[in-house]
């Protein structure tokens, strides 16, 4: 059996602004049944990072995530403003929470947080040999603690629910593949 596309009906915008449109519609599914109250959720696209360092370790940051009302250790993320390359993006944002950079690049290729409602994509970025260039420089609204530690050890943290992030997961047992692969 093919899947086909739901057909939407109406669309009312109910906010828009600089970091997030939420849409409500009214959809039309395969089956003649109608969703009267659909809403979607729009983000701006972002990047993750997955830094190792010429050691072989692996950066982490911890970040206090208010809609969550946890503190939460995840990877380097950040959006990606408007105009930018993603590889743009992920370069600024590495270096802005962790005060590091690096010379050696991998697209790993896009990801999607909670596809039933979210639009926005996660580009995922590999960055090796990264070494430590200067402070971090947050935005306003940012109070990030980085942490490094061994691919080993972050798989762990994974596995053991202390790195509930999907795209932080996806991202570091995508990588521990590729190096073992390697």
């Amino acid at each position: 059996m093919k899947l086909q596309a739901w057909n939407t009906e109406t669309t009312m915008v109910l906010l828009k602004n600089q970091y997030v449109t939420i849409i409500k519609s009214q959809v039309l599914l395969p089956n003649d049944n109608t969703i009267d109250d659909f809403y979607t959720v729009t983000i701006p696209d972002a990047v993750l990072i997955i830094p190792i360092t010429v050691n072989n370790q692996i950066i982490l940051k911890t970040e206090y995530r208010y809609a969550c009302k946890e503190t939460m250790i995840e990877c380097p993320t950040g959006m990606i403003e408007e105009c930018e390359e993603p590889l743009h993006a992920a370069q600024r944002e590495l270096v802005e929470e962790t005060g590091y950079c690096s010379d050696n690049w991998t697209y790993l290729g896009p990801t999607r947080e909670s596809p039933s409602k979210l639009t926005n994509t996660m580009h995922l970025f590999l960055a090796k040999n990264c070494i430590c260039t200067g402070e971090q420089h947050f935005d306003p609204f940012e109070q990030i603690e980085i942490m490094k530690d061994s691919m080993d050890d972050a798989i762990k943290l994974v596995m053991d629910g202390r790195i509930t992030s999907n795209s932080s997961a996806h991202a570091i047992l995508k990588v521990a593949r590729m190096l073992v692969e390697a």
